[in-house]
């Protein structure tokens, strides 16, 4: 068995080799246009050799390609690598060998590397939500054109409905601002057609699948942030508890101690920016139906403002989600306790 440390980039990869020792054997560079260089080099190896890859954000498909060679591929933490493994010289060779030596040593830090099923699902979702966006995106630049024009709008709940399309295909505008709205009105027209068609894919998912299911007892948790959540969890027994999965999103305030003084600060950033975001959009909605998160969104809004009190919501609508997935239970809506004593 050989310990591989892989220095990816876009066009190639730096590969350094060690032996059980810790020996140097090799270094090898691979350029990814040449894919059968590198199937040949993999398959050249012992059988269970270990290879070291840092999160990048593209190193997924070289993951997949090594481990199907029988390649065992554990992804490394690239802020805690960073930590321990700082240096004042930094080539590729450099972070190869380095990368190497953790894995060799059992002190790589790992990061999770997400089945390719889930990956697929997330990369799938992840588009769902850049349709919306992009729609909301295309509604504004109308608005925003109407306004520049000084055009009202009729009084119509919703701009882009039956009535208020009739009322923006009838304007009679300039050459210029007509083939702008036009264009942006067509651009519209394309994105709902996508949406609806994923929108039946969506909920074949929900079908068959128990888990979202039960997401969707929450309230404020619907279709599509019912995938979202599962997909960016991933695998719920990563998790120990509710806490470590709070910690995942981001959603923890961070902490700051020295001898007896202890701060609490803002919530970290390198948390999954995606289950942060369905937790948040989750929040709003949950606050107004269940009257118990209602009462401790309302109280933590007195002390620290509207928008802590609903990351600190959304904080605990992710416990909430825990509690469902590991008990397999369907939630259930609590009284506040002053409810509770009215009804008794």
């Amino acid at each position: 068995m050989v310990y591989i440390g892989c220095d990816q980039h876009k066009q190639f990869c730096q590969l350094a080799v060690l032996n059980e020792s810790g020996t140097l054997v090799e270094e090898k560079k691979f350029y990814h246009s040449d894919p059968d260089a590198l199937r040949e080099y993999f398959t050249s190896l012992p059988p269970d050799s270990k290879m070291a890859i840092e999160a990048s954000g593209f190193e997924s498909w070289l993951a997949d390609f090594a481990q199907e060679l029988g390649i065992r591929v554990t992804l490394s933490h690239p802020l805690k690598t960073r930590a321990i493994a700082e240096a004042k010289i930094k080539t590729d060779k450099v972070d190869a060998r380095t990368l190497a030596k953790l894995l060799q040593t059992d002190f790589l830090p790992s990061a999770y590397l997400a089945p390719p099923e889930i990956r697929r699902r997330r990369y799938f979702l992840r588009f769902r939500l850049c349709l919306n966006r992009y729609r909301s995106s295309l509604k504004n630049r109308v608005h925003s054109l109407l306004h520049h024009l000084g055009i009202q709008a009729p009084a119509v709940t919703d701009l882009f409905g039956v009535r208020g399309r009739q009322f923006l295909d009838s304007l009679d505008l300039e050459e210029g601002y007509r083939e702008a709205l036009h264009g942006y009105l067509a651009l519209l027209d394309m994105t709902e057609d996508r949406v609806n068609c994923l929108k039946k894919r969506l909920a074949a998912y929900v079908k068959e699948s128990p888990d979202a299911q039960l997401l969707q007892t929450i309230p404020g948790v619907g279709v599509l942030l019912a995938q979202v959540i599962l997909a960016e969890i991933g695998t719920l027994s990563r998790f120990n508890s509710a806490g470590k999965l709070c910690s995942y999103a981001g959603v923890v305030p961070s902490l700051h101690q020295s001898g007896q003084t202890l701060y609490h600060g803002p919530c970290p950033q390198q948390g999954n920016k995606f289950l942060r975001w369905a937790l948040v959009e989750v929040a709003h909605t949950a606050v107004r139906k269940d009257p118990l998160l209602k009462a401790f969104y309302d109280r933590i809004k007195r002390k620290k403002g509207s928008q802590k009190a609903i990351v600190a919501a959304a904080r605990k609508m992710l416990v909430i989600v825990f509690q469902v997935l590991s008990k397999q239970e369907p939630y259930r809506y609590s009284l506040c306790p002053r409810q509770a004593r009215v009804r008794a």
